[in-house]
Formats: C-alpha cells, sequence, structure tokens
C-alpha cells in the first residue's frame, strides 16, 4: 500500500504503510498531530472524549497496539511502538505533557487512569540495544514491561527506566530516575529515588 497522508481533525494527517491497519478515533480531538502506521497488523484506539495536541504516535513493526482512553489529554510528545506485539496503553483522564514514550521488542509500557505525567518524562521499557557478556555472548539487558498504576503524579523531567511498577497514588518529583518499585501512596525523589514520605495522595486542584 502506498503512504496516505490524510487530514484527521484540524492540521493533523495519519500516514499508512502497509497492510491491515486499525485507526479508531471517533469522538476524539486532534489538533496538529501525526499518526504513521507501517509493516503490518497495527491498531491505534483512541477513545471517545480524547484531545491530543501537536502530538506524534509512530507504530513501525507487526502487532503492535496503541490504546489511548477517553477523556484522557495528551500535550505533545512522541510515543512510539517498534517490532513485534508491543503495547502501550493509557487510561482514561489521564494527562501527559511532552513525554518520549517508546515500547519495543514486544513490551508493554502501561499508564492507567485519572495520571499526571509533567512534561520531559522519558518512560523505555528496553535499552534499545543489546549489552552482551563478553565471554558468552549471551545479551544482559533483557527488556522488562512498565506499569504506573490508576492516579499516579509523575513530576517533570522524570525518567521511568524499564521493569519498574509505581503503585496507586504514588507521586514521583521532578527530575528523578526511577529504577525500582514505588509503593502505593508514596513519595520519591532523587537520583536514583528513595522514600522521601509514605501514606501520601494527591490532589490536581490546590485545595
Amino acid at each position: 500500500m502506498r503512504a496516505r497522508y490524510v487530514f484527521l481533525s484540524t492540521g493533523s494527517r495519519r500516514n499508512l504503510r502497509g497492510q491491515n491497519h486499525r485507526l479508531q478515533y471517533g469522538d476524539s480531538l486532534l489538533y496538529h498531530c501525526t499518526i504513521e502506521l507501517i509493516g503490518q497488523n497495527n491498531t491505534v484506539e483512541i477513545f471517545p472524549g480524547a484531545r491530543l495536541w501537536d502530538t506524534t504516535i509512530r507504530l513501525v513493526g507487526e502487532g503492535l497496539r496503541c490504546r489511548i482512553g477517553a477523556q484522557s489529554r495528551l500535550h505533545g510528545g512522541h510515543y512510539i511502538l517498534e517490532d513485534k506485539n508491543s503495547r502501550l496503553t493509557i487510561g482514561e483522564g489521564t494527562t501527559i505533557y511532552s513525554p518520549m514514550c517508546v515500547v519495543n521488542e514486544g513490551g508493554c509500557i502501561t499508564i492507567g487512569n485519572d495520571c499526571m505525567v509533567a512534561y520531559g518524562t522519558d518512560l523505555r521499557n528496553s535499552d534499545g540495544h543489546s549489552i552482551l557478556d563478553a565471554v558468552t555472548r549471551e545479551r544482559i539487558n533483557r527488556p522488562r514491561d512498565i506499569t504506573v498504576a490508576d492516579h499516579v503524579w509523575i513530576g517533570a523531567q522524570c525518567q521511568i527506566l524499564k521493569g519498574v511498577t509505581i503503585g496507586p497514588r504514588a507521586i514521583v518529583a521532578a527530575r528523578s530516575v526511577v529504577t525500582k518499585d514505588v509503593a502505593a501512596g508514596t513519595l520519591v525523589a532523587g537520583v536514583p529515588t528513595r522514600v522521601i514520605r509514605e501514606q501520601v495522595d494527591w490532589d490536581s486542584r490546590r485545595l
């Protein structure tokens, strides 16, 4: 199939190359967005009430799945899925500003409902290249999934490394590097992160 660019919404376009792609975006708003599906059997689902501004979604491979939940808000950023059967799920009512979110090697990144991810956060389930044992030539840096539970607040310019699970109601302070799991209702900060306070919650309103 030849590449096709057509308008989705104000100033937005899509590029489909390959076979059997599925793109669903009914009852959502896309403003100056780009969606690319390259390969075969790739799916992007954008559910009703979602709003995307200046966002790039790029799937290159086979059997890739990107799901953006209802009433979510995506401002800028790049969402990239590669290889085969990689998956990205963003929950309902979640707001994300200008991330770099990369899922490859058949892995999964899940961001739950009612989350807030501030600008410049980097989430990757893989290192992108292989690190080998010099003697055995075996790879020692396999990909691992990332899970962000419901109602999590991630501050600006954080890095969420592979294999991390962040529990519900957790808060990650700005410019932190998360290398291990964060328990529910915990505030963490630093490089790498350490626990600052337990038994916390947060509200997007300035109470």
